[in-house]
C-alpha cells in the first residue's frame, strides 16, 4: 500500500498529461484540417497552453518519480506504476475522451492490476 501511494502522484499526473495532449492535438487537428503541413501542426500543439501544461506536468511526474526511485527497488516501482497507469489511463480515456473499451481491454486491465498486486507484495 506504501509504494502504491507513493506512486500515485506520478501516476496522475503522467495520465493527465496523456489525456489532454490526446484531447488537445484530436481538438487541434479537427480545426486545422488535414492540408496543414507537418511544421504547422507542430507549431500549434507546441503553443497550445494546454499541450505546454502537460509537458509542464511531466517534468512534476518525473520529480515525483525521483522519491519513488530513491524509496523503492525499480523493480517493483516501475511495473507497480506503469500497471495502474494503464487502468487510470484507460478509464480516463472512456470517461472524459469517450473512448470506446472492449470487455476483452477489461479482462486485460484486471489481468495488469492482478500482476501488480502480486509484484508490489514484493516491496
Amino acid at each position: 500500500m506504501r509504494l502504491f501511494l507513493a506512486t500515485l502522484p506520478t501516476i496522475l499526473l503522467t495520465a493527465y498529461s496523456q489525456i489532454v495532449i490526446k484531447w488537445r492535438v484530436t481538438s487541434l487537428a479537427d480545426s486545422n484540417g488535414e492540408s496543414v503541413s507537418a511544421l504547422v501542426r507542430a507549431y500549434h500543439y507546441l503553443t497550445d497552453p494546454y499541450v505546454v501544461s502537460a509537458y509542464v506536468v511531466s517534468l512534476f511526474a518525473a520529480i515525483a518519480w525521483l522519491y519513488v526511485a530513491e524509496e523503492y527497488p525499480v523493480s517493483i516501482a516501475f511495473p507497480t506504476y506503469v500497471g495502474v497507469l494503464f487502468v487510470v489511463v484507460t478509464i480516463g480515456s472512456a470517461v472524459l475522451l469517450k473512448e470506446q473499451i472492449s470487455g476483452q481491454h477489461m479482462l486485460g486491465l484486471a489481468l495488469i492490476l492482478v500482476g501488480v498486486v502480486f509484484v508490489s507484495r514484493a516491496a
